[in-house]
């Protein structure tokens, strides 16, 4: 009998132990459902606008919550609200879903990384699983007790959020000295960083070029005493395996020697296409040509190459390039685009004519014009008033009439950050106390005016809004 018994006992121990088991299994799954109930997108999903403030993924866009200088921050290892790192569901038309209060709907929206994302080095990219993005460094110089908050740590997260950040690289210069992109190969991710001449005292910075590997963090020092380097945009969809078509200039200026060298980042390996003893600057690449600014007899002219067939370079393009403001190219690389006050001058690919095509912004006041980009066959710009205008380059290009239309005039905006995609143009507004980003439709924009993208801190929510909560809550 007490044999049976503590069979009983046993038992009922493994019982009671099984029923809390099952028990805690459950709290945990209602915890986590309660704790973040939030669906992530699929990697399967389209992703459009790589490269600035903001990317969407499907019905899903990641963005910056404002801006804020790096030089500004003054505590390291801060949690920011102002320039976090954001993912918010989009409704089926593409639109913020909000709340009766007009701002964000708390159900639909979710912090990614709360470290200061929105400064001078934004840049947004999604490959595959991960969404990468820029904060500024948080550790002091070497063999230093000041903070190096000036450079740029590049890091990635998996879109879904399910781990933890990671650094890819740490730059050894400030953000003014910086340029990067990020290229595809297959499942293979590599960003490309180009770090200038600086202030800082590191000796063994000379104009460098560097190549790192995402996956397995790998650093390589592709050449140093560069002094010009074309990136291709590696989201132009008229522009085939830009991961091979990077070019760019070393010099040897002790010795008068100038080289322009193509690079393919995911061979990691370069070739001689050009020396001189003339100095020059890589400029713009195509799916066929390199262009270059050659300076040969004191006078900076456009030219190029076709690189396919390793041709000698030609005349194509302005002379005298540095009486311009900019120099740009469409994206189909049919077209070099020179602004000068006022003026915007075509230089059509093929075309021979002395004269390139001009259109004037003849409006009142207007004195300088100043380009964000390319989206939809159109030229999209902000003048000296602050007002975004679209022009039609197609329709130039084709040898057709094109008119310049106002889309809006913009407010308390910073003009120093832009970012264009084929439906939105991103810019950082002051609201309050602080700068938040915002968009604003670029196409069939019926007198439509800018809204803002993110969470505002309670000092900084507009009057009119905490006005229709008030209003909402009375009635």
């Amino acid at each position: 009998m007490k044999s049976f018994n503590l069979k009983i006992k046993n038992f009922t121990k493994i019982f009671v132990c099984l029923i809390l088991l099952i028990f805690t299994i459950s709290l945990a799954a209602c915890g986590k459902s309660n704790k973040d109930n939030f669906i992530y997108p699929s990697s399967q999903v389209q992703t459009f606008g790589n490269g600035g403030m903001a990317v969407q993924k499907g019905d899903y866009i990641y963005f910056v919550n404002g801006y804020q200088s790096s030089e500004d921050m003054e505590k390291q290892n801060a949690s920011y609200t102002i320039g976090s790192l954001l993912i918010a569901k989009l409704d089926s038309n593409g639109n913020l879903i909000l709340n009766e209060d007009n701002l964000l709907d708390d159900e639909y929206y979710r912090t990614m990384s709360d470290k200061l994302c929105g400064f001078e080095a934004t840049g947004l990219y999604i490959f595959g699983n991960y969404l990468y993005f820029t904060s500024p460094c948080q550790e002091n110089e070497s063999g230093d007790e000041v903070w190096a908050k000036n450079r740029v740590d590049f890091y990635r997260i998996k879109l879904d959020k399910s781990s933890k950040v990671e650094r890819l690289y740490q730059t050894e210069v400030a953000h003014a000295s910086l340029e990067y992109e990020y290229y595809v190969d297959g499942n293979n991710v590599y960003l490309l960083v180009y770090e200038k001449e600086t202030n800082l005292d590191h000796s063994d910075i000379t104009n460098r070029l560097l190549r790192i590997d995402a996956n397995s963090k790998k650093v390589d020092t592709i050449a140093q005493d560069v002094s010009s380097v074309v990136m291709p945009d590696s989201s132009n969809e008229y522009l085939k395996n830009s991961f091979e078509k990077i070019f760019y200039v070393q010099d040897d200026e002790e010795n008068s020697n100038y080289t322009l060298k193509q690079y393919n980042i995911s061979t990691n390996s370069s070739t001689t296409y050009k020396t001189s003893k003339e100095s020059m600057s890589a400029k713009f690449v195509t799916n066929n040509y390199v262009y270059i600014t050659d300076n040969t007899n004191s006078r900076s002219i456009m030219m190029r190459s076709n690189f396919i067939q390793n041709s000698a370079f030609e005349y194509s393009g302005p002379i005298e390039t540095s009486i311009y403001s900019s120099l740009t190219m469409t994206p189909e690389g049919n077209c070099i685009v020179a602004v000068t006050d006022n003026t915007i001058e075509f230089f059509i690919n093929g075309d021979n004519s002395p004269s390139p095509r001009t259109i004037v912004d003849d409006e009142e006041d207007i004195t300088e014009i100043n380009i964000i980009g390319y989206a939809n066959g159109s030229i999209i710009y902000y003048d000296n008033n602050n007002s975004i205008k679209s022009v039609s380059y197609a329709n130039i290009i084709a040898g057709s009439n094109a008119d310049i239309i106002t889309i809006a005039t913009l407010s308390d905006t910073n003009t120093d950050y832009f970012d264009l995609d084929n439906n939105y143009l991103y810019f950082y507004k002051t609201v309050g106390n602080h700068s938040y980003l915002h968009r604003l439709a670029i196409n069939n924009n019926h007198d439509e005016t800018e809204e803002m993208i993110g969470v505002y801190l309670e000092e900084d929510i507009p009057e009119e809004t905490e006005e229709s909560s008030s209003e909402t809550e009375n009635a």
